[in-house]
């Protein structure tokens, strides 16, 4: 084998929550040819696969078993308007990139931590654009069989925070590169909370300003997992029906929807964990941030299963206080 495939790695430096579990097998991937092979070795000798890359959006809350494979796939190919990236590339240089190349679409995805691969998974978001807008298709690698598939928009699924690699296709693929389709000319996208009074009464914005604007109040509002282990947003922000937002401020009219799509009414999760007083609340290690409360931390040597408690006390918490239930955006270890 072109890799080295190691034997017993913690994967603390390798999951943004800084949770201290091990690998029993554990390898690095830089070609198709070499994930190729880390299949076959895994299928060979009937090992569980997991597949990272930053781990900026997953919880650990086991040692596993069988084999890690941290992603190292890149490059870039730029074709008019259309863009392929490698799994392994960073998502935020990926948006720079763009900018700098006149293409655009991306601006207000920037500075969310992880790897393009983790994209699609998630189909990330932020300040009122999704991933989803821009996508064309992936390829992958089947686990089972080691065959090229290539899975277009629909097949996706998107939905808010979600796709099919949650569900029907979790844990059956190795996406390896995504192709998306961005503008020359760019029309900024202004309407989200903080960016609306930011540029409230700006003319001729950039692109690189509204990276700049978006970067910024990421930056002010969400701890640096450099310095405080964590995973970004913990909690979906809850969409709602208008029968179940009039109930909720019929007892709570401090709630506030964030803003209305195919019916639903969107709630600051953040908002509702600070209402229910879980700012600050603490579970061994984990804790409730005080600079966010969407956001989870690693005081020190929190485990997994701290984390997991803490968040299950977090959505009791709001459950008992609106009768609303709220979900986990990270992908859970368990």
């Amino acid at each position: 084998m072109a890799f080295t495939i190691e034997h017993n790695v913690s994967l603390r430096l390798s999951n943004t929550m800084g949770i201290d579990v091990l690998a029993r097998y554990y390898c690095r991937v830089l070609s198709l040819q070499d994930l190729a092979e880390a299949l076959v070795f895994a299928r060979d000798t009937s090992l569980e696969v997991v597949v990272l890359g930053s781990g900026s959006n997953v919880v650990l809350t086991r040692d596993i078993e069988g084999l890690v494979i941290n992603i190292g796939l890149k490059g870039v190919e730029i074709s008019d308007h259309r863009l392929t990236a490698m799994a392994g590339e960073s998502w935020h240089q990926l948006v720079n990139l763009t900018i700098d190349q006149g293409l655009y679409g991306l601006e207000n995805l920037s500075f969310i931590p992880g790897l393009v691969g983790a994209a699609p998974i998630q189909n990330i978001g932020a300040y009122g654009v999704e991933l989803s807008e821009r996508f064309v298709a992936l390829t992958a690698l089947d686990r089972r069989t080691g065959d090229e598939v290539v899975v277009d928009r629909d097949d996706c699924r998107f939905g808010y925070r979600d796709s099919v690699f949650k569900h029907r296709l979790k844990d059956s693929l190795v996406i390896v590169s995504v192709t998306l389709e961005l503008d020359s000319q760019f029309e900024p996208r202004l309407k989200y909370g903080d960016l609306a009074s930011q540029f409230a009464n700006s003319r001729n914005v950039t692109a690189r300003q509204v990276a700049d604007a978006v970067i910024g109040i990421r930056s002010r509002k969400l701890p640096d997992p450099a310095v405080v282990g964590n995973a970004g947003s913990f909690f979906k922000n809850p969409e709602v029906s208008t029968l179940e937002l009039e109930r909720i401020q019929r007892s709570h009219p401090d709630v506030f929807s964030m803003g209305e799509a195919d019916g639903k009414h969107k709630l600051s999760a953040a908002a509702l964990i600070n209402q229910a007083g879980l700012i600050g609340l603490r579970v061994g290690d984990a804790s409730v941030s005080t600079q966010h409360a969407l956001v989870i931390t690693n005081q020190d040597k929190a485990t997994g299963d701290d984390v997991m408690t803490l968040a299950k006390e977090v959505v009791l918490g709001v459950k008992n206080r609106f009768d609303l239930l709220l979900e986990i955006e990270p992908v859970v270890m368990t």
